[in-house]
């Protein structure tokens, strides 16, 4: 009789205890974390993990840079600017699985990972201005969003717009977080001070 009571005892506390690690696991996925990022450079990029919520460090926009961090699988975004770059498609060079989907809810409504969803790589983007022809690798995702004219031509001067909430996914393709851009420009009106929020779904 005693050892059934023994077992029963020990079997309760077992349970309890997985309750508590699983609870602790959920509150973990679900908060959200801040940061800030100086994109004031509009040749630096600043590689952030979303995993470790750190900056991994940063990186011209140069050949030689963005080769060694192509190389690199310790982080999921970086910024340069209003451009986000994630680590996958032509960001990488050792296979990295990361990406970006767009959602069409807000952040706090979002609370699971959509079904079937497909997330799209970086590519490289060229285009020609007064400096000429330029060539960047960079996702879909950007820190904020121009308002345009019915020809497709940005609004001057400037009008910024808020991006919609992005999911980022892992440089190594295991974990998905949902990611708000809340800031662009301080309380001065400088640009290229961003800050957002993430958390893991």
């Amino acid at each position: 009789m005693k050892k059934t009571i023994i077992l029963l005892i020990c079997a309760a506390a077992a349970l309890s205890i997985a309750a508590c690690s699983k609870q602790e696991a959920d509150k973990t996925s679900g908060e959200a974390k801040e940061a800030s990022i100086d994109a004031t450079s509009k040749t630096t990029w600043t590689y952030y993990s979303l995993v470790d919520a750190k900056i991994a460090g940063t990186g011209e926009e140069t050949e030689a840079d963005n080769g060694a961090w192509a190389a690199r699988t310790d982080w999921d975004i970086a910024v340069c600017r209003y451009n986000v770059r994630t680590n996958s498609g032509a960001a990488t060079s050792v296979g990295a699985k990361g990406g970006v989907y767009v959602s069409s809810e807000s952040f706090d409504a979002l609370k699971k990972l959509p079904e079937g969803i497909k997330f799209e790589e970086d590519v490289v983007v060229t285009s020609t201005g007064m400096g000429g022809t330029t060539s960047v690798v960079q996702s879909t995702a950007t820190v904020i969003e121009f308002q345009r004219n019915e020809d497709g031509s940005m609004v001057m001067p400037p009008v910024y717009l808020k991006a919609p909430v992005y999911i980022f996914r892992s440089a190594d393709g295991k974990k998905c977080f949902k990611l708000e851009f809340t800031q662009y420009q301080d309380e001065n009106k400088e640009s290229g001070h961003v800050k957002f929020r993430f958390a893991l779904l």
